[in-house]
């Protein structure tokens, strides 16, 4: 397995596999894996002759001082990265790309997004501008043939779409559904911040939304939401949004009709945590 640590390297990887006429696949992660990277991994290497895992980082180093930051990568390349090519490498990925984060331009602007794209992109709480950022400088150097990422993030796949689209680079974002553990929390590295009781109140989202994508029918989006968040609140949580949206596109709906899904993010503690499920196909 190929460590890759530089853009130029990534850049001549990537146009060797093109050179021999392979297809590549990527994966974008933040490290520490899991069961939902291996469902990534599984699906990349049925689509594609090489895999590459890319690894950045949360998107709270923004906060870091220069040194603190310099710290994190130190401890980082030390412990956590040497388990993440042990996993990459036992389920056969080709190559793993290792960049900090001052190799991407971060004065990105997404002008050629629709409306609300653009609002997703600039809401804190729905994605992060500065991994999008990152993200779209990776598609352009590396072009994979496919971009293979989570349904957990909700808006963050259909953005990557949206930004490929607009580019019109020759890329497909294959999306691949989110895995869950044994108490219905999807699979994040964000869930090792949770104490033993924020985890077992955490439980309490996705219960919700199961319930509210078994009932017969809908009532206003205000109910739904109101819905959630009385539960969410019950569970010592706090919800930062409950959208009900397009499955597809992730535009805003103002009823439940056609494909629509319920994504939400919540916050237990200090730990941020992405669910959604699918109200209607």
């Amino acid at each position: 397995m190929q460590i890759i640590e530089s853009l130029e390297e990534l850049k001549q990887y990537s146009q060797g596999l093109k050179d021999q006429g392979k297809t590549l696949a990527s994966i974008d992660s933040y490290g520490d894996f899991h069961q939902g990277h291996a469902a990534l991994i599984e699906v990349a290497k049925a689509r594609a002759d090489n895999t590459i895992v890319t690894i950045d980082h949360m998107p709270e180093y923004q906060e870091y001082s220069a040194d603190l930051y310099a710290n994190f990568l130190n401890k980082y390349k030390a412990t956590t990265f040497l388990t993440d090519q042990e996993f990459c490498q036992s389920r056969g990925v080709d190559a793993i790309s290792h960049m900090p984060d001052g190799t991407w331009n971060q004065e990105e602007t997404f002008d050629f997004a629709p409306l609300y794209l653009r609002n997703i992109i600039n809401s804190p709480n729905r994605c992060h501008a500065k991994t999008i950022q990152e993200w779209t400088h990776l598609m352009k150097e590396m072009q994979p043939t496919f971009d293979v990422a989570g349904e957990k993030d909700f808006y963050q796949i259909r953005v990557f779409r949206g930004i490929i689209s607009a580019l019109n680079l020759p890329i497909e974002v294959v999306g691949v559904p989110l895995v869950r553990d044994s108490d219905g929390l999807p699979f994040s590295s964000r869930n090792l911040e949770l104490t033993k009781g924020e985890r077992t109140r955490a439980s309490t989202v996705y219960k919700t939304l199961k319930e509210v994508s078994e009932w017969d029918s809908y009532p206003s989006v205000e109910i739904i939401k109101n819905y959630v968040a009385s539960h969410v609140s019950n569970a010592r949580g706090k919800l930062h949004f409950a959208d009900v949206c397009d499955t597809d596109t992730g535009e805003p709906l103002s009823e439940v009709g056609g494909k629509t899904s319920l994504a939400v993010v919540v916050r237990f503690g200090k730990t941020f945590l992405s669910d959604n499920v699918v109200l209607t196909k």
